[in-house]
């Protein structure tokens, strides 16, 4: 579109193949992790005094650093993908401000901001004390430019836009107004084409992480099902895909193309990450989700509400797998449902999600 971009990383791995593309890169100013961590955090605040929060001079020289960044680079627009630190500069430099995410990242702009987990009792004094103790110390971080924020913790995290590359169904705190929902984006890096081989039998597609600790008991169950199953399982090895494999199964150590293996497929088996419910929504398939962190609960938590998907808890016993996954398979209600999100988001172009949100950010950068 003719703008310069500049990319920030928090992740190095990034830095050469954006330059390779013509990028100017940089290292991201970073905070210090606490070395005790509330392994359960309350809200958002409560999130970011984890991440580093609690650290008034640690605050202070990543706000300096991000400074300093803009008055070499003097941007039109910051875009943020989960920077808080950076908001908040760019709140100081009064630099206007985008942010784009799949919604966890995105509080609930409320006071104080709420309690993660909706369906807990939660105390408003502590979520506030919370908030108060966050925004004390980014006022101290700030010094003398501490008038140019707000007296309430979740304006500082405010945007002229915050553009929620999701549907509104599995946005983990939605749907909600202030933002704007331009869908999914198309996913960065193609995968294998694994096409459907039995024409009869009902097709189960899992993406499955190596690293969770159910993995066996549910690739195990899996080949066990009445169904033709394909397994993506990125960070498995060769050999043990091979061996996971059967006549019925299989399983691919990598990425696979999701436009092909949704079509046709019966039943789809996830962790509820952003991606692949959305390529299942637009398909209109059934899920079954396995999370294994807050964000993927909580999104898991909105697809069970349409009606068209299970979930496992990771902090209850797990379920005996394989009539678990039959259940969806066979029960009309599940594909009803998942019938009734292709209607609604059926027609969405992921190929084309990343332009529209490219082409909000750039409004926002001329205003």
């Amino acid at each position: 579109m003719g703008h310069e971009v500049t990319m920030a990383f928090r992740d190095s791995a990034f830095i050469e193949s954006s330059r390779a593309e013509g990028f100017e890169t940089f290292i991201a100013p970073l905070l210090k992790l606490q070395r005790e961590m509330n392994p359960s955090p309350l809200n958002f605040s409560d999130v970011l005094l984890n991440l580093g929060f609690k650290d008034t001079r640690g605050v202070a020289g990543a706000l300096r650093a991000w400074q300093s960044l803009f008055d070499l680079l003097k941007p039109d627009v910051l875009v943020a993908e989960y920077a808080p630190t950076a908001l908040i500069a760019a709140l100081l430099a009064r630099i206007r401000r985008v942010t784009v995410s799949a919604g966890f990242s995105v509080p609930i702009f409320s006071d104080p901001m709420p309690d993660l987990r909706r369906w807990q009792p939660s105390d408003p004094n502590i979520l506030r004390a919370l908030d108060d103790r966050l925004l004390a110390t980014v006022r101290h971080a700030a010094g003398a430019r501490a008038q140019l924020l707000p007296d309430r913790a979740h304006a500082l995290f405010h945007a002229n836009a915050h553009l929620l590359c999701t549907f509104p169904e599995i946005d983990p705190f939605g749907p909600r107004e202030g933002v704007e929902y331009l869908g999914p984006p198309a996913d960065s890096v193609g995968g294998a084409d694994i096409p459907w081989l039995n024409e009869t039998a009902p097709h189960v597609f899992a993406y499955l992480k190596p690293r969770a600790a159910r993995f066996d008991a549910v690739m195990a169950a899996l080949a066990t099902l009445d169904a033709e199953v394909i397994v993506a399982a990125p960070g498995l090895t060769a050999d043990r895909a091979t061996a996971l494999s059967t006549p019925s199964m299989r399983v691919v150590p990598g990425a696979v193309n999701l436009d092909l293996v949704m079509q046709g497929a019966s039943l789809c088996v996830s962790h509820a990450g952003a991606g692949v419910p959305a390529r299942a929504m637009a398909a209109g398939v059934p899920m079954a989700l396995l999370p294994l962190q807050l964000d993927q609960f909580l999104m898991a938590i909105r697809i069970e509400q349409t009606g068209a998907a299970v979930i496992s808890n990771p902090e209850q016993p797990a379920p005996d797998f394989r009539a678990w996954f039959t259940d969806v398979l066979t029960e009309p209600r599940f594909r009803e449902a998942a019938k009734r999100l292709r209607e609604s988001h059926g027609t969405h172009d992921f190929g084309k999600a990343a332009t529209r949100t490219a082409a909000r950010i750039a409004e926002v950068a001329q205003r």
